[in-house]
């Protein structure tokens, strides 16, 4: 397991602070380099915007991130509309909550900011780097499918409901897929 790990973890919305925990409990206890990365959303004229803080408020830039390994995102979400990152924040209209979902929603393919954002994260890892989607259901639909395809790494989803807001839970599912060995209902999407 490669120490260059990044956790990208909603500021906003329900349970932001504990899916932060989790973040939290995962590099005291699994990856102990690992930057937690908060993400703030918010309305640029009809479009989400997100911006990346590290937990001592730094800012993150995809651009600079090399040879990660692991890339790991911990929300709240659905079968075809990725992590929501501002689950009823009000201050956020409701069909942004999601800035990295699929092309309306329908579940074909990802949307144009879901791609660029995919294929950033992609291009920043290593060959055999991984994604593991921790929240609801990203694996029972094509969500975590097109993820594979546009980063060209390996993407653990879950096919049903966990709960990855819950720390024993979490720890489970990304210990077993450390181990080559992904517990149900985590599920492999390769690219």
């Amino acid at each position: 397991m490669g120490d260059k790990v990044i956790i990208i973890v909603p500021s906003q919305g329900h349970a932001s602070k504990h899916f932060e925990s989790v973040a939290k409990a995962l590099k005291k206890d699994v990856y102990k380099k690992a930057i937690i990365v908060k993400t703030t959303v918010s309305d640029s004229g009809g479009t989400a915007s997100v911006a990346f803080n590290t937990l001592d408020g730094h800012a993150f830039d995809w651009s600079t991130a090399h040879d990660v390994s692991r890339v790991l995102t911990i929300s709240h979400s659905f079968a075809e509309d990725g992590p929501n990152l501002a689950l009823t924040d009000s201050s956020v209209p409701v069909d942004e909550h999601q800035p990295w979902g699929s092309k309306n929603g329908a579940g074909v393919e990802l949307s144009d900011a879901a791609k660029a954002f995919w294929t950033s994260v992609g291009s920043s890892m290593s060959g055999n780097g991984k994604i593991m989607l921790l929240g609801c259901s990203m694996g029972a639909g094509n969500y975590a499918a097109n993820v594979a395809k546009a980063t060209g790494r390996h993407v653990f989803a879950a096919t049903d409901k966990i709960a990855a807001g819950d720390t024993k839970t979490s720890l489970k599912y990304v210990r077993s897929i450390e181990n080559d060995h992904a517990k149900k209902p985590m599920k492999d999407f390769k690219p």
